[in-house]
């Protein structure tokens, strides 16, 4: 394939400002809404966004069924729970306010209100049905991009696995990227969303579907994110790096539609299913070891990731290569992100499993620059066992 061919189909309106959130209830009436079924997590009942958010939508008349029983990693049962609740309501617009898991349940919604398929024969390859419900997308936290992509990322703990609805009938009608909601972000969850959107932006620009407008937008996500993420971090109030990083992952989101993740992603899904490790929090801990194997591939783009976290190669001693996974280290030091499974109860024992489960995800596995072996993923996996 050509580098400049590519196909993208994004959200159907996108709107990007401070407080620009604020105006949903106007926005909704001007499509002619009423009823609307609102989704949320506890982090966004608890913040008071969804109080927010819904008083906005009730004061411009509009209707609204609350729902906010969405787990920080939900499976298949939480998502037939949840479309439940939905079809007994009969909305006409879903409103998704959250991080990637509550707006991936928004997206599966506005396809499966009005049909009785349910989301693991999606999941398992049938058909998905048309997009029946108008679908508006708010991000609150800057990470998964879920609001630019036509995945569904959810976990199937019968097969310990997560797995994927990918499909253009997935992508909302309305986002808005809000930097204000993101100012209630704890730093520990700024520090994993960010380095997932760094994962997203990196496995991108090095996929094997890598094409010309992804690479733009990857390299423009990289280098906001590595200007802006310990800025974030470190400051929540700062609207100016909140904004970058909604931004970095809103691109880095579209370039998950333009080429797709690799091994970092293969490898981090088991550590969530079986293991509940936030998914930020697995993608971060993989991603340096990952990488080692990967910048060997690709000099070229080595050198331009290199170059967005502060390679100069005429004023240091370091290649790119080395530079950059020195940078890695020292981003996820400075984050405080903890990069040791065994705090998360894994053990040597576990190994062949993971091992197993992320060779076996072939869709991502058959992305990545480089074939890994079952072996390499294993000493990947192993490496981590020991780190403090």
């Amino acid at each position: 394939m050509m580098s400049n061919e590519f196909n993208l189909t994004v959200a159907g309106r996108t709107i990007s400002g401070i407080n620009s959130a604020l105006e949903i209830g106007n926005m909704l009436k001007e499509y002619g809404k009423n009823r609307i079924f609102f989704i949320m997590d506890a982090g966004i009942v608890n913040s008071g966004i969804g109080d927010k958010l819904t008083g906005k939508l009730k004061a411009a008349g509009i209707k609204v069924e609350q729902y906010s029983e969405i787990p920080r990693e939900p499976g298949v049962p939480d998502v037939d729970l949840v479309a439940a609740k939905a079809k007994a309501y009969q909305p006409d617009a879903v409103v998704a306010v959250g991080g990637g898991s509550v707006l991936d349940i928004g997206k599966l919604l506005s396809v499966l209100i009005k049909t009785e398929k349910t989301v693991l024969e999606l999941l398992d390859g049938t058909p998905v049905p048309e997009h029946s419900v108008f679908t508006v997308l708010i991000p609150t936290t800057a990470g998964t991009g879920s609001e630019s992509t036509r995945n569904a990322i959810i976990a199937i703990p019968d097969r310990g696995t997560k797995a994927a609805v990918v499909n253009e009938k997935l992508l909302p009608d309305l986002v808005f990227l809000d930097p204000e909601l993101t100012r209630s972000l704890p730093p520990g969850i700024t520090a994993t969303t960010g380095m997932d959107a760094l994962c997203h932006a990196i496995e991108c620009y090095i996929s094997k579907k890598a094409n010309d407008l992804n690479d733009i937008l990857a390299l423009d996500a990289i280098k906001r994110i590595a200007l802006n993420l310990r800025k974030a971090f470190n400051n929540g109030d700062d609207v100016e790096a909140r904004w970058n990083m909604l931004i970095a992952s809103n691109f880095a989101g579209m370039c998950i539609a333009l080429s797709g993740t690799n091994a970092v992603h293969a490898m981090s899904y088991p550590l969530g299913t079986v293991f509940h490790i936030p998914h930020g929090q697995a993608n971060a801990m993989l991603l340096p070891s990952v990488m080692e194997f990967n910048l060997k591939a690709d000099p070229a783009k080595t050198m331009a990731v290199a170059e967005c976290f502060g390679f100069d190669k005429d004023s240091t001693e370091y290649s790119a290569e080395d530079y950059l996974s020195k940078e890695l280290h020292q981003l996820l030091n400075d984050l405080e992100i903890i990069t040791s499974l065994s705090v998360f109860n894994v053990t040597e024992e576990d190994i062949p499993s993971l091992i197993e489960s992320a060779y076996q995800n072939r869709r991502l596995m058959d992305n990545n620059l480089i074939n890994l072996t079952k072996e390499q993923i294993g000493s990947i996996y192993t490496k981590l066992l020991g780190e403090k």
